[in-house]
């Protein structure tokens, strides 16, 4: 049965209603973040070399990240009534990611533990609503909340 190697909480920036996963060596990345980002209201998760761009439901606000590094395939989550849910593989050559937005990285990054390896994203999303309402008026803070589960498949 798979558990949680690892667990962090990362408070995300979001700008223009997204961020992505990406890489943390970006000379390895072959297209960065934003460049060939997809049209908002395509698709919550999009899978790009090296990278995985997810789209927010407000434009600018501070979410909520919590990333889950499993031993195998976790079960769905259950903990919440996600608004959204989706799956991606990103790659990554250090076992590192970094937190990219428009205006550029985040200081943290998320330590997958393993380099040169593939891994498998299933990411959810809770306050999308809410916070697609507040960032009309305002900037709110951990409106919008996401859990990403990892686990490698290669």
């Amino acid at each position: 049965m798979a558990r949680i190697v690892s667990r962090q909480s990362i408070a995300v920036l979001v700008d223009y209603s997204g961020f992505a996963l990406q890489e943390e060596d970006d000379a390895q990345v072959p297209v960065v973040y934003p460049e060939g980002r997809v049209e908002l209201g395509t698709s919550f998760l999009v899978s790009h070399s090296m990278r995985v761009d997810v789209e927010s439901a407000g434009h600018t606000h501070e979410a909520l990240l919590t990333v889950e590094v499993w031993s195998g395939e976790p079960p769905i989550d259950t903990s919440e009534e996600w608004e959204e849910r989706s799956e991606a593989t990103i790659t990554s050559p250090t076992g590192q990611l970094a937190v990219w937005v428009v205006a550029g990285p985040q200081e943290e990054s998320i330590a997958l533990g393993h380099a040169q390896a593939t891994w498998r994203i299933r990411m959810y999303s809770v306050g999308r609503e809410e916070v697609a309402r507040l960032t009309d008026v305002e900037v709110p803070q951990g409106v919008e909340r996401y859990l990403a589960h990892f686990w490698q498949v290669g």
